[in-house]
């Protein structure tokens, strides 16, 4: 090629013997800068752009064409240089900003496991001796090892020797001890309690503790995925002064990340959480410098969540609403969509409301419901519809049991025996005449007494006058203000009321979360009782209020509730009587004797068929009582901006799982050399 290029190069020289086109100066200098190319593999570039003045202009445009197509093949050639041998990687730095709907209380892995916003903390603060993985495998966390007996009732652990505390302090068997010794001490009242009884702990050295179960427990490893407390800094904090301790809002942990500041609005509520990357930590260290939880009141509005993730103000919102999917969907943000071991259910708290106690009132109540409905317009499809507390692909699952298919008409036939049927207008007059009464027994009337008594030359007739209107005021504003009540209360959409032989109208009021989603579901809900006589009420609750002020006292005739039941769903601590009161997750209060049995002896069984058939029978028994209506298993949304990466997990156990691969997000990168890594 390059032979070919010279000779052409040399009749171009030749063909300029005759310089009638140039000035002679130029011809001899254009000849001579050619000549000098002739001996060189690489002509200087002065010289290549005298070789374009010999040529005409048909060739001179041919050579830059050529030209310019060595270069594009050229720069070509180096970007795919770059691109096989140069690889983008993570490089540390960045202030990753989350929004949550809700506000902490207790950054304390101990009582945080009733709050969502207290988890997400507390997983970036602590670590447990397991825990999980990105696909919700079980891992060794702050254990280096283990070791089961052939029993299932000893479990012996070997702790990492690398672990230190925020504070610098070592980490060692003592810490677990306390942490597990604490949570069984009743006067703590911790809601984890439970996953510890009949369990001791023991340290047999500064990096060994041993657990013995009084029976095979097969199932303890998932409930030591809790964070480990630090014993040096709450040792001297009394039990019963645990939960108003400083340290649960200024944790010491020994997780990836740590403590920072936060920051009250002017109620003193905390609006801003700051963690920073804890750099000695013992696994790979995280590449994010800091992680803020921003907390907001709502979702919506211009002072909501959405707002901020839309406005670039904050990175991820932890948990989208179904039903606001499509507000938070752009271009510049990911939707990540975790499966996630979770039933959404109503709880029927037959304490609270005594119509409920009628078990035919229960099964009347379920067959009313249509369960598709709810998630097709409440969840817009997204999760699954459920008819036991056994999820799909856990041990005990069976899709027939407790399948009902949903008819209003025999939900009406089983009701019609014992409830009768009241228009709505009958229903008015009754309830407005029952209220008069109540009125009237609140308000009784003195003044005929003291006007007879003042005046006892007055007529009868002037003194029944007189007190006509003297009490028809009253009555008749309080007659207004039922009026106004029963307008608010009925709905025009109600056909028919019932009540009982006693005359008692039934009444339910159906308790939820405040969330689109529950709101939602709650109001169809409410829509298909009414469709079969039933006067529901419904009472809309905060995410940060509902354990204060509605679960620790069982507040609630019907609860609409999710609950977690996590990556080994041992229905004992959601369904055993010892857990019927707060803070066990028993949210039904459901006692049965031989339910308690069957969950007993599952939980010690090695066995999984053997298990498996306990959990079956627990189910028909469960079931067949109605204490609670299983309505469907939610996905979690999670909404991230498309300039953090690194985030590959896929299930989750709880909504805190997904910072199971924190250490791996990032927002920066750097270039490196493959064939430099490789040396």
């Amino acid at each position: 090629m390059l032979t070919s290029f010279k000779s052409f190069l040399k009749k171009k020289i030749k063909e300029r013997k005759h310089p009638e086109a140039r000035p002679f100066v130029s011809y001899n200098y254009d000849i001579s800068l050619a000549r000098k190319a002739l001996g060189k593999k690489f002509p200087k570039l002065r010289q290549i752009f005298h070789i374009n003045k010999l040529f005409n202009e048909k060739e001179r445009k041919i050579f830059r064409l050529s030209f310019l197509v060595f270069l594009i093949s050229l720069i070509w050639l180096g970007l795919n240089f770059v691109n096989n041998n140069r690889i983008e990687v993570p490089k540390n730095g960045g202030k990753f900003i989350e929004a949550s709907v809700g506000s902490p209380q207790f950054i304390n892995p101990i009582f945080a496991v009733t709050s969502d916003v207290d988890m997400d903390i507390s997983r970036l603060v602590f670590s447990g001796l397991m825990r999980y993985g990105k696909n919700n495998e079980l891992m060794t966390d702050l254990a280096a090892k283990y070791e089961i007996s052939d029993d299932k009732k000893v479990f012996t652990f070997e702790l990492r020797k690398d672990v230190i505390w925020h504070d610098d302090q070592p980490f060692t068997a003592q810490d677990v001890v306390f942490t597990i010794e604490t949570i069984q001490n009743n006067m703590v009242s911790s809601p984890l309690n439970i996953s510890f009884q009949g369990v001791e702990v023991i340290a047999i050295d500064d990096y060994k503790v041993q657990f013995i179960s009084k029976e095979p427990y097969p199932s303890l490893l998932s409930s030591l995925t809790v964070g480990i407390l630090p014993e040096h800094i709450w040792y001297n904090v009394a039990p019963e002064q645990i939960r108003l301790a400083q340290s649960n809002i200024r944790p010491i942990g020994t997780g990836p990340f740590m403590f920072s500041r936060l920051t009250k609005d002017d109620n003193g509520h905390i609006y801003t959480y700051e963690l920073k990357r804890f750099n000695r930590y013992y696994r790979e260290l995280a590449y994010l410098d800091e992680f803020i939880f921003q907390f907001y009141t709502e979702y919506q509005g211009d002072a909501g969540s959405i707002q901020a993730l839309r406005g670039k103000k904050v990175n991820s919102l932890s948990f989208v609403p179904k039903q606001l999917r499509d507000k938070v969907e752009r271009k510049n943000i990911n939707i990540y969509t975790l499966q996630m071991p979770q039933y959404t259910a109503l709880f029927i708290n037959q304490n609270n409301n005594v119509f409920l106690k009628e078990k035919s009132l229960r099964q009347a109540l379920e067959l009313a419901i249509d369960k598709d409905r709810i998630l097709r317009e409440a969840l817009s499809g997204e999760g699954q519809v459920i008819n036991s507390p056994i999820l799909p692909g856990f041990l005990g699952y069976n899709s027939e049991l407790g399948k009902k298919e949903f008819s209003p008409s025999s939900a009406n036939d089983i009701l019609d025996k014992t409830w009768t049927r009241v228009g709505a207008e009958e229903y008015r007059n009754l309830k407005k005449e029952k209220l008069l009464k109540e009125w009237e027994e609140k308000n009784p009337s003195t003044s005929s007494t003291l006007m007879i008594e003042q005046n006892n030359s007055t007529s009868t007739e002037k003194i029944n006058k007189e007190l006509e209107i003297a009490t028809s005021s009253p009555r008749q504003q309080a007659e207004k203000e039922i009026d106004i009540l029963l307008d608010e209360e009925l709905s025009e959409s109600q056909i028919f009321y019932r009540k009982n032989k006693e005359n008692k109208f039934l009444e339910i009021t159906i308790v939820t979360v405040g969330t689109n989603e529950y709101q939602q579901a709650a109001k169809m809900i409410a829509g298909f009782w009414q469709e079969i006589g039933v006067k529901v009420n419904i009472k809309y609750v905060s995410a940060k209020d509902i354990s204060r002020d509605i679960l620790k006292n069982r507040n609630y005739d019907v609860l609409l509730y999710g609950e977690i039941v996590g990556s080994d769903p041992d229905p004992y601590p959601f369904w055993h009587s010892s857990q019927a009161v707060f803070p066990g997750l028993n949210l039904s209060s459901y006692v049965n004797r031989n339910v308690d049995t069957l969950l007993e002896q599952a939980r010690g069984m090695t066995d999984d068929l053997k298990r498996a058939e306990a959990y079956t029978k627990f189910q028909e028994i469960l079931l067949s009582e109605v204490p609670a209506i299983f309505l469907y298993m939610p996905t979690y949304t999670y909404a991230v901006t498309d300039n953090i990466k690194g985030i590959n997990t896929k299930k989750i156990s709880q909504p805190a799982d997904r910072f199971s691969d924190v250490t791996s997000w990032y927002m920066k990168t750097k270039g490196e050399w493959t064939f430099a890594s490789k040396k």
